[in-house]
């Protein structure tokens, strides 16, 4: 399975959510990484507390962290009724416990249209469902 082109977004989490144990992260972002048709995506965790505006978007940060950047490989977990259900898998095993679902996909361009963020708890249990935003529209090709 290859991906391309895909880019989403949480938007700013007013309440964050636990990653990797202390973690607390405000915005989540994935990209892939073009690397000649691989399966690979860049995870950015921003774990910065900001300033909203009227409109509830994020004004500036009132903390100033940088945000962590992971590479991980994509796998095909499942595919029914024009959903899919993708692991994300870190290098070595490290890093959070997630797996991004895509659905539905347009029949012909098999464009995403809306995602879901899966987050584990240690145990194995769902913790959180993040929706994503496409920054631009993703494209997943099986």
């Amino acid at each position: 399975m290859k991906i391309r082109n895909l880019r989403l977004e949480t938007g700013y989490l007013v309440e964050p959510v636990s990653l990797q144990g202390k973690l607390a992260i405000h915005q989540i972002q994935i990209t892939t990484i073009d690397e000649g048709g691989s399966s690979r995506v860049r995870i950015s965790l921003d774990p910065n507390r900001c300033i909203l505006d009227s409109f509830g978007e994020p004004k500036k940060a009132s903390t100033r962290m940088a945000p962590l950047h992971l590479e991980a490989d994509v796998e095909l977990l499942e595919e029914c009724d024009e959903k899919q259900l993708l692991a994300i898998k870190f290098l070595g095993g490290q890093g959070p416990a997630i797996r991004l679902a895509l659905l539905p996909l347009c029949a012909t361009s098999k464009e995403a249209i809306v995602a879901r963020l899966l987050v584990f708890g240690e145990t194995g249990e769902v913790q959180a469902i993040l929706p994503m935003q496409g920054a631009s529209a993703g494209c997943v090709v099986a």
